[in-house]
């Protein structure tokens, strides 16, 4: 078997695995390839949370169940070994009594991690790991770090004029987004779990924080209110969706809005202990699309993974400056629409498990 053969049908793994972005978190993103007389002849992808994983998509593809025996599997994520939502998918690979089970990554979730190769092995399967390995790390990037890390993967987004300004003079609204631009920011929510912004910027903009302009879930949203000053006739209170306020001393709970109190904490205190309220809650990802001081606390704790700046072709002169962040450099560039650039950075990870 030739290795561009085999890198082709991982790709078309990973391809499939993204079809699911926005449906499927908190599980990660997986395609499936099967593969026979090197001929694609079944494939599949986890389309949505609870549903059938990958491989069960793909084996259920298959024009004659029969073929699949002595077949290759390409997947770009260890199978399951364990009973959770649906049946284990190594056991299914083994029934299948495929010959080889190619994978890019193990899967760093404890319940998981090796044990879905070590059965597959010990029912005679060959296993191969590592193929286009860096690829599956960025597709599942914010599933791998939640699971090393225990802690949310933080994505900031903020956008500015050309002279670093996020508002007008007294924090008075600015559009920076076109129609294009405004179908990127949606389907970024739509692949996070959560949304946070302070308090400051629910009172200025009484944002909805929901995802209209893109295909998928709306992420949960979260307010950071220390002093409980969030206006109970604001869209995000008053509107059926879910939403979580943190604050220093006050908690209720009003059908799916609860207010948590996390204590009379400091700026990077209180954020550890918001982080590890969502760890708790499984909340696996947060994009955050506060102010400048949210954003600013979050850079100064070292707690943000990618940063994305949009920034629009017109100058303000005055008015609230940007996020400052020393030493971020912007890595990707690239026009949306006719007046707004899109910069992309990742920052240095903090720690790394193997």
């Amino acid at each position: 078997m030739s290795l561009d053969k085999e890198i082709f049908w991982m790709q078309r793994a990973l391809d499939l695995a993204i079809m699911g972005s926005g449906f499927v978190a908190p599980n990660p993103l997986v395609g499936c390839v099967i593969v026979k007389d090197e001929s694609i002849i079944g494939e599949g992808y986890h389309q949505n949370y609870g549903e059938a994983h990958a491989e069960v998509n793909a084996v259920n593809s298959l024009v004659n169940p029969l073929d699949i025996i002595g077949a290759a599997v390409y997947v770009n994520l260890e199978p399951c070994s364990h009973h959770g939502k649906t049946p284990p998918c190594a056991d299914l690979l083994i029934k299948s009594r495929v010959k080889r089970v190619i994978i890019c990554n193990m899967d760093p979730n404890p319940i998981v991690t090796g044990k879905g190769i070590a059965r597959l092995k010990a029912a005679g399967i060959e296993v191969e790991v590592g193929l286009l390995a860096e690829k599956g790390e960025e597709l599942n990037r914010k599933f791998f770090h939640f699971q090393r890390e225990q802690k949310p993967y933080i994505t900031l987004k903020f956008a500015c004029s050309q002279d670093h300004f996020i508002a007008g003079v007294n924090g008075e609204p600015i559009s920076f987004s076109n129609s294009e631009s405004q179908q990127l920011v949606h389907k970024m929510r739509a692949e996070n779990q959560g949304i946070l912004i302070g308090v400051q910027t629910a009172i200025a903009d009484n944002p909805s924080l929901n995802v209209r302009f893109w295909p998928g879930n709306s992420p949960i949203r979260i307010i950071i209110d220390p002093s409980n000053r969030l206006p109970k006739e604001l869209k995000l209170v008053q509107d059926q969706e879910p939403l979580l306020v943190f604050t220093k001393r006050h908690s209720e709970t009003v059908a799916n809005k609860k207010w948590i109190a996390l204590g009379d904490k400091n700026p990077i205190e209180f954020l550890d202990a918001l982080l590890t309220y969502c760890h708790q809650n499984n909340i696996q990802s947060i994009m955050v699309e506060g102010g400048t001081r949210t954003a600013n606390q979050f850079y100064t704790a070292g707690l943000i993974n990618e940063i994305w700046k949009i920034e629009k072709h017109i100058k303000l002169g005055e008015g609230i400056l940007a996020p400052i962040l020393t030493d971020v450099v912007f890595e990707k560039k690239f026009i949306v629409g006719q007046d707004n650039i899109w910069s992309k950075a990742l920052l240095p990870k903090l720690s790394q498990t193997n």
